[in-house]
């Protein structure tokens, strides 16, 4: 090797070395504040989550100023750490068998037979294996028109819910308790609104499609 190939070579390795250098203080500098609040807040969040309070009612009662972010960080692993929200069915989704829900959104009843329907199936399967498919995190925050309109339906507080957890960009499923059952049937019964129930005890889907709107009942 000539001596006149060593300063391009130092040059690209001190670079390299330079942006490593830059990059690990911001990695560990986001790791500690992750950990300070955790400790501060923590107990608090995972603790008024499980009392039924949204994001903004936890702010609101935490003694340690937190931010809204690292709320929300918090909101969303307590939910997957509690198998409330699911990453990914406990089934490939090509195992569920597809059950058309047979009514016509024209019916008044539409929303209180969903309703009925899903709790039924909850008290077969287990509220632990039951989950509905949720389309949030595919929606841009900035789409505020759209968001809106999704749920128009729902109290402030189910909205506030909602609205409150971090939804990744993914397919999210959120696990069929009361609070979810409210939302999800009131939310499937608009119109063209698509929706997928999941029950992994009966290895069945129950689809809600937007077409259901001129569906006879059968």
């Amino acid at each position: 090797m000539s001596g006149a190939d060593w300063p391009v070579k130092n040059t690209a390795e001190n670079r390299k070395e330079k942006e490593n250098r830059e990059e690990r203080p911001a990695y560990f500098q986001e790791a500690l504040a992750d950990f300070l609040h955790d400790a501060a807040s923590g107990d608090a969040v995972r603790h008024l989550l499980e009392l039924g309070y949204t994001t903004n009612a936890i702010m609101e009662r935490l003694d340690f100023p937190t931010p809204r972010e690292r709320v929300e960080k918090m909101v969303y692993r307590s939910l997957v750490e509690r198998g409330v929200l699911l990453e990914e069915l406990p089934l490939p989704e090509e195992a569920f068998r597809a059950v058309p829900f047979r009514a016509a959104r024209a019916d008044r009843s539409f929303h209180a037979q969903l309703y009925r329907t899903l709790r039924e199936r909850i008290q077969i399967n287990g509220e632990e294996n039951s989950c509905a498919a949720c389309p949030f995190g595919m929606i841009r925050r900035d789409r505020e028109a759209r968001l809106a309109a999704l749920t128009a339906c729902l109290t402030a507080k189910e909205r506030d819910y909602l609205l409150g957890i971090p939804w990744k960009p993914q397919p999210l499923y959120h696990r069929l308790d009361d609070r979810m059952l409210e939302i999800a049937s009131c939310m499937a019964s608009q119109p063209g609104q698509s929706w997928k129930f999941f029950f992994a005890k009966q290895k069945e889907v129950l689809l809600v499609e937007a077409a259901a709107e001129s569906r006879a009942d059968g």
